[in-house]
């Protein structure tokens, strides 16, 4: 036995492939000519750091993170932890390593609560990218699913079974 000595490729013919790049890069040159009028946001196809098409835009990020000094976000934290952090040593911002001032603007995020430079974390936002740089957590709690007609039924059911003793 061997190999097949029959070539089941199709071949395209170069002027094909040609035309196709060339539709290619007209494309990306009217979303660019766009993006620099300000009408669409061009975004890279390389399926590099950028999020899920269904997730938050930064702008939105952004907005539901509010800024505030980090003294501020000292006074309002209350768990040891956060005491703790902040002794002598001070915190230090992941992204760019330089350690956060008392008058240093910062957004905490959502989920996991730390605490970065408001530069950074925003440019870390700009890129893209949709969780915590330190623990990488998502930045923003996920919205809670409801619950269908389907699965309010079944927690009934299940509700009842579990306080029935059989």
């Amino acid at each position: 036995m061997g190999f097949p000595l029959v070539c089941y490729c199709v071949t395209v013919p170069k002027p094909v492939v040609a035309f196709c790049k060339l539709l290619c890069a007209i494309r990306d040159a009217v979303l660019l000519m766009l993006a620099l009028v300000g009408l669409c946001h061009f975004t890279p196809q390389d399926g590099g750091e950028r999020g899920s098409a269904d997730g938050p835009r930064p702008e939105e990020v952004k907005s539901r993170l509010p800024a505030m000094e980090y003294a501020q976000l000292l006074e309002r934290e209350t768990s040891a932890a956060a005491a703790h952090d902040h002794d002598g040593a001070g915190a230090a911002c992941i992204v760019c390593l330089e350690s956060v001032e008392a008058a240093d603007e910062v957004r905490r995020l959502g989920n996991c609560a730390h605490a970065f430079h408001r530069g950074c974390i925003d440019r870390w936002i700009d890129l893209g990218r949709a969780t915590c740089p330190l623990c990488r957590s998502d930045l923003l709690p996920r919205p809670r699913a409801r619950p269908g007609p389907l699965r309010m039924v079944m927690g009934r059911l299940a509700g009842l079974l579990a306080t029935r003793v059989w």
